[in-house]
């Protein structure tokens, strides 16, 4: 089984990612931690029947083949699921826009500044011409706006702009 997941006190980038990252990886399964930002409680609580998420909880870490990481590149930030670290044979893919160096050793990753981890990932759904649902939008858009403010903080970069545009 592979997974998705990124660190507690899960915001709306991280969310957001973890649901990129389900279309783009289509026989994951998405886990959150138990522990959300404040901001994406009443989103979850409205719309939590759309999405199948999780919690690290009920996975069976034996199971666990595959890991996709979003919007984090450390195992201490990762909860329960960082007792996968060092586990034989896990394939690990690393999502991440901030700077400086992790320790998660991954088999394939997407390291860039930008001011969202979901511009990352909406670059990879264009180029692979994936169908997006609205909700999925909204979300995606959300998580973009939050880690950017709404496109106002230094860190967002043009990529960022034709993110929130596509």
């Amino acid at each position: 089984m592979r997974i998705v997941t990124s660190h507690r006190n899960t915001d709306f980038d991280a969310l957001a990612s973890i649901v990129a990252a389900t279309v783009i990886y289509t026989d994951s399964v998405p886990v959150i931690p138990r522990q959300v930002n404040p901001n994406v409680k009443p989103f979850l609580s409205i719309h939590k029947d759309l999405f199948n998420f999780k919690t690290p909880e009920e996975i069976d870490l034996e199971g666990v083949t595959g890991l996709v990481v979003v919007d984090i590149n450390k195992w201490e930030r990762l909860g329960r699921l960082r007792e996968l670290r060092g586990k034989k044979d896990l394939e690990i893919f690393l999502w991440d826009h901030h700077e400086g160096p992790g320790n998660i050793d991954s088999t394939w990753s997407c390291q860039e500044t930008t001011g969202a981890n979901i511009t990352l990932m909406i670059r990879r759904l264009k180029a692979e011409k994936k169908v997006i649902h609205p909700i999925q939008s909204t979300l995606f858009l959300a998580g973009l706006y939050e880690d950017t403010g709404n496109l106002t903080f230094p860190s967002t970069t043009a990529e960022d702009a034709l993110a929130a545009a596509y």
